[in-house]
């Protein structure tokens, strides 16, 4: 096993203090970095990262995708965007959550062959400074599926502590005490998977044919085969989301 953490997207935030975290947490790793060149900068450039030209958005991939995500909030999405007054679903940067997905895409298609595990991550994510994936990569790598970490502000927030989710599918009518976080989504402050779980090839071709979902419905409809993904509350979060990395 050889693992590449892979940062991209816009390099913003803490990253000196991410990045020393990253690696407390996920010691035996090699680093890679890699931003739009539209929006190279300073911290892009002390990082050498490889820069990509920033993909143009042909279709809003919350109300223009072929066809829908079958999760109920998507559903919610997809109405408050058509409704258009509704502020929460407005947000300009909810229609550039496939170039995550893009940017990951172009990064492992240039990584050196020898990495066979790949840990997604973006600049302004931060990992708790007690925290340690390896039991996660390591499942990852052993039954090949693809796991993804975030904190939820109403559920889960701590930063050192791992709560897996359970495998449920829920509908809008199922009790509020189970977690929507797992079902037809994958968690995506911090994704471990396998290399040959992502075919670079298809997110290519799926947001060139309209059908790639932005954020987590994305991330799960290329890296989950038959719902095989993992989704885990803790151990990393946007870093606006979190008072320290404690």
């Amino acid at each position: 096993m050889k693992v590449a953490i892979c940062f991209s997207g816009i390099a913003r935030g803490n990253v000196a203090r991410n990045i020393v975290n990253v690696k407390n947490a996920m010691p035996e790793a090699d680093f890679f970095y890699a931003t739009w060149k539209e929006h190279e900068n300073e911290i892009s450039k002390r990082y050498n990262a490889v820069t990509y030209p920033e993909p143009v958005l042909h279709y809003d991939s919350w109300t223009e995708a072929v066809e829908d995500n079958p999760h109920h909030k998507y559903k919610a999405y997809k109405e408050g965007r058509l409704a258009g007054n509704i502020p929460i679903y407005q947000v300009p940067s909810l229609n550039h959550s496939t170039k995550q997905i893009l940017a990951h895409a172009y990064q492992v298609k240039d990584l050196p062959e020898e990495y066979d595990m790949i840990v997604r991550i973006r600049w302004d994510v931060v990992c708790g400074s007690r925290i340690n994936f390896t039991n996660y990569i390591n499942r990852s790598y052993n039954e090949n599926i693809a796991i993804g970490f975030a904190i939820r502000g109403g559920r889960f927030t701590h930063m050192n502590r791992f709560h897996d989710i359970p495998h449920i599918y829920c509908t809008a009518d199922t009790d509020i005490s189970v977690s929507r976080d797992w079902c037809w989504w994958l968690n995506d402050n911090l994704i471990i998977h396998p290399r040959n779980k992502l075919d670079t090839d298809k997110v290519f071709q799926l947001h060139n044919d309209k059908k790639l979902w932005g954020g987590e419905y994305g991330w799960y409809q290329v890296l989950s085969d038959d719902n095989d993904h993992h989704c885990v509350y803790g151990g990393a979060a946007i870093e606006r989301f979190v008072r320290s990395a404690v």
